[in-house]
């Protein structure tokens, strides 16, 4: 029953979140315990989450081509549209006068 509550208070105790009676009782289990001790030394090595770079798969640059034509020329015809839409409006209002 120890080992299973050692197990369980470890990463408290590893980050010093125990009352000082709890960290006393684990500090002597881990002392006499084989396995959870090598449990906690296992848990207060630090993680390598660095991961090498990855490479794009290879449809991605011809993907990204063919997106960036699409988004571009739907924005040239919208500023194109837009633009004669402001120049008929001008020409109209400058007919009036």
């Amino acid at each position: 029953m120890t080992c299973c509550l050692v197990r369980d208070l470890l990463p408290l105790y590893i980050e010093g979140d125990c009352e000082t009676e709890t960290e006393r009782f684990i500090s002597r289990h881990l002392e006499s315990c084989g396995k959870c001790g090598s449990l906690y030394h296992m848990m207060k090595e630090p993680l390598d989450l660095g991961s090498p770079e990855m490479k794009a798969p290879s449809c991605y640059a011809e993907e990204e081509r063919r997106f960036k034509e699409r988004y571009y020329g739907k924005l040239l015809i919208k500023a194109a549209c837009l633009f004669g839409a402001v120049f008929f409006i001008m020409l109209v209002l400058k007919l009036l006068i």
